[in-house]
């Protein structure tokens, strides 16, 4: 049996989707397990051991009919396709490839051409994404353990991480402290990141500031600390599998809603996540799980993310970070 799994958005959104691997793989040890994935996520479908195949949608033709990647479709054979981000290009191609079963979510004008559509309302943000993405599986597979993925790194990658941080030169495991972000949710302002590491570097922790491509200026934040033998800095990075490796030896992580906060927690680093007070931003949705989490939000009731006017405009920067230090003095101690 051959199965396809497409889910070609976000770094944070396919981590919430490997649980569908999981499972599948129990259900189907023999099944040839494809995963459809962009580029820059690619490197964390390496990480999933359930994954026997991966095809990149870069690759490929773009545009919502690709006659490349129907091609590729109807090479494979398959005989499931399972497209959890309703791109419309992903489910065109999976039915000009003539896959006899195509599931997905009934969320657009393109759910026609599934021949299983799921109603699953995920606006409502009833459940976690991982499991809206685990309910596409129903009728699928048997006894399905609702549970999130964790990672379980080679040895070697693990210890390519470690040799990484020696050559930065830190004297002990670090505490993350990511003031980046995607852009999928608002985020704290780079200067509060700057005095969370301050805070730790004052406690005694040492401090990696871990930055994603294109987000280097924020080390301009940081300047005043960087005299401090306690702070250093992770850029340069470019695949999520090194960035694991590296997370791997680490002690816990500080951040936003953001892909290598969901990094962190499939590692099960002790994770703090910082939240807005958004109803489609909800950490009920999009918070972190499979670790020990401190979920931090502004104290307001949930709006519709319509800053401009508001009262309460900014309100990221008024959140309270010292309940932040007293969690993670607990969970590192």
């Amino acid at each position: 049996m051959n199965i396809l799994v497409s889910r070609i958005d976000r770094a944070g959104d396919l981590i919430l989707t490997l649980p569908i691997f999981r499972e599948l793989r129990k259900a189907f040890p023999e099944a040839h397990l494809v995963a459809h994935v962009r580029r820059y996520t690619a490197s964390i479908a390496k990480l999933c051991k359930e994954i026997d195949e991966i095809l990149i949608d870069d690759d490929y033709d773009q545009g919502i009919v690709s006659n490349s990647l129907r091609n590729s479709f109807k090479d494979h054979n398959f005989d499931k396709a399972i497209i959890v981000l309703p791109a419309p290009r992903s489910i065109v191609a999976a039915w000009r490839a003539e896959i006899p079963e195509i599931i997905g979510r009934a969320s657009n004008m393109f759910q026609f051409l599934l021949t299983d559509r799921r109603l699953q309302k995920r606006s409502r943000n009833i459940k976690h994404e991982f499991e809206y993405n685990l309910d596409l599986l129903e009728g699928i597979v048997p006894n399905i353990e609702y549970k999130p993925y964790n990672f379980n790194l080679k040895d070697s990658l693990i210890k390519e991480g470690k040799e990484y941080l020696e050559q930065l030169g830190l004297p002990e495991s670090p505490i993350i402290v990511h003031p980046g972000h995607g852009g999928s949710a608002l985020n704290l302002p780079p200067d509060m990141y700057s005095k969370i590491a301050s805070r730790l570097i004052g406690l005694g922790k040492t401090v990696l500031v871990s930055m994603g491509p294109g987000e280097e200026k924020m080390e301009e934040y940081f300047f005043t600390l960087k005299e401090s033998n306690k702070i250093f800095f992770l850029k340069d990075i470019q695949s999520f599998d090194k960035l694991a490796g590296i997370f791997a030896n680490c002690r816990a992580f500080v951040g936003g809603s953001t892909g290598p906060l969901h990094l962190s927690a499939s590692l099960g680093l002790p994770s703090v996540a910082f939240f807005p007070p958004v109803k489609a931003m909800t950490p009920n949705r999009w918070g972190p799980v499979g670790c020990k989490s401190f979920v931090v939000k502004p104290n307001l009731p949930d709006c519709k993310g319509k800053c401009k006017g508001c009262k309460d405009y900014g309100c990221m920067k008024n959140i309270d970070l010292m309940p932040v230090f007293d969690w993670l003095l607990g969970e590192i101690r």
